[in-house]
């Protein structure tokens, strides 16, 4: 069984037992959506308040990534004084050599191809990403082409759209139309 230290996930976090839970309760109330609170909290109601954890676990399960590893863990509490703290000179030290020794990119001609034309790699749509929306913008505007394509390649993927996808195309093949002769008549 794997054994959590929650002292060092929460800054000053009480040593009195009955304390713990009304704290990590409230810090629940405050990130109910907090993955990371909601494992402790039902962690912590599993531990000291059974019939609570009862009530909520089927809900508050359900938020926590890995309920597997949930099962697999217990939590421990140790006062702030028995961790060895980190000395401030320490940290200094390092940040002064991360700061003397800064890591840097350095282009190495034999490693990147000028010649790659990167804006045409950018073109590639995966199919993946296809939606009828996207066709609509693109629509919208002006790259009618695009649009076209990618309601046929839509028509493939979704048969049972066959007839839906058919009409898009052909309102965009009418907008195309249209905005030909409004073209001509302003020339």
């Amino acid at each position: 069984m794997k054994k959590i230290e929650i002292n060092h996930f929460f800054e000053n976090f009480p040593v009195e037992p009955e304390l713990q839970l009304a704290v990590i309760e409230k810090y629940h109330q405050k990130y109910p959506a907090s993955h990371f609170v909601t494992f402790f909290y039902l962690k912590m109601l599993q531990e000291r308040a059974p019939a609570t954890y009862d009530l909520l676990k089927s809900k508050l399960l359900l938020s926590i990534f890995n309920r597997n590893g949930f099962h697999d863990c217990k939590l421990e509490y140790f006062p702030i004084e028995e961790f060895p703290e980190v000395q401030m000179d320490e940290i200094a030290i390092l940040a002064e050599q991360l700061q003397q020794n800064i890591p840097k990119i350095k282009f190495d001609p034999d490693k990147h191809n000028a010649t790659l034309d990167l804006a045409a790699l950018g073109e590639i749509e995966d199919i993946e990403f296809l939606s009828e929306t996207l066709a609509i913008v693109y629509a919208e505007q002006g790259y009618t082409g695009k649009a076209v394509q990618i309601l046929k390649k839509l028509m493939l993927q979704n048969p049972e759209k066959n007839a839906y996808f058919a009409a898009l195309i052909e309102k965009v093949k009418k907008s195309i139309n249209q905005n030909q002769k409004l073209e001509e008549n302003n020339h």
